[in-house]
């Protein structure tokens, strides 16, 4: 009798314990899950971007090549150096043994040396752009070349304001405009050297507040605003149900309620009528809708 009673003792005790633990794990989890699944209408404004990607480069650039197949006779510059128009930069002679004298290539615009390739001595070849002597940059502006994929393209313009962030300077972000936009894309491969759809357009985006960490070949990525409404009633898109006869949302009772919606981007949508502000909301049970797909 009295082992039985022990082991009854026992079997409450690790009921106890049991549902101790239930209540210290099961009932967060459910929290949170209730949590997760329940929203507010907010009041925010409502962006609409296009995301894509390029490349800084300079106003113009130069790349000095010989003007006849020689020798670097001397480089009078160095990487970093700001030069002027008409200061030499480097003279080549056909022969290093020759006495004759040699006139030296000269900076056609103020710039920076961004690269020097060669050394005094080394031979290169005439109009050589791929091998070339040095190259000088015009920094006084700097933009970002990128393009535009056709269905992004329709909605950009001349003008438009862009925040631009470079992948080596995570902690900055730069202001840009949009300057170029061309008319039509750029002849792929795959369309045989033609325009046709599926075509991406070259898009130049002028960096309005440069600084000396940023430079011509960075990386970047640019969000260009597209459209933009202030202070205007928002949800997510998972608290919205798009049905046949128009858009809804599942109030915390479980009552739909129509909405007419507005400008979206690929998190919120504009509710512009249907819903007061800190409305709560349920999302909207994906799994449970029936299949389309389904004959």
């Amino acid at each position: 009798m009295r082992l039985s009673k022990v082991a009854n003792k026992r079997g409450l005790a690790a009921a106890a314990l049991f549902a101790l633990i239930a209540l210290l794990f099961v009932s967060p989890l459910g929290k949170h899950k209730d949590e997760f699944k329940s929203g507010l209408v907010k009041r925010q404004d409502l962006v609409q971007l296009v995301t894509i990607a390029g490349t800084v480069i300079s106003r113009r650039r130069t790349v000095v090549a010989a003007p006849y197949n020689g020798y670097v006779k001397e480089i009078f510059v160095k990487v970093g150096d700001k030069v002027k128009p008409g200061q030499p930069l480097v003279s080549v002679a056909q022969s290093l043994q020759s006495s004759e004298p040699v006139f030296p290539l000269r900076a056609p615009y103020e710039g920076t040396v961004m690269h020097v390739n060669k050394h005094e001595g080394e031979y290169v070849k005439e109009g050589d752009s791929s091998d070339y002597i040095l190259r000088i940059d015009d920094l006084t502006q700097l933009f970002v070349q990128a393009n535009a994929p056709e269905i992004d393209w329709a909605r950009l313009k001349g003008g438009l304001d862009a925040t631009v962030k470079a992948a080596a300077l995570p902690t900055h972000t730069y202001r840009g405009q949009i300057t170029e936009l061309t008319l039509a894309p750029q002849p792929s491969q795959s369309s045989g050297g033609g325009s046709g759809s599926g075509g991406e357009y070259p898009v130049r985006i002028a960096i309005l507040n440069p600084d000396p960490q940023i430079g011509p070949g960075m990386s970047v990525v640019v969000d260009i605003s597209t459209n933009k409404v202030s202070n205007v009633l928002t949800l997510r898109h998972e608290f919205v149900f798009r049905g046949t006869d128009g858009d809804y949302a599942i109030l915390a009772d479980g009552k739909k309620a129509k909405i007419e919606v507005g400008l979206q981007n690929d998190e919120f949508v504009e509710v512009k009528s249907g819903l007061n502000e800190n409305a709560a909301v349920l999302q909207v049970d994906f799994s449970g809708l029936p299949d389309s797909s389904a004959p």
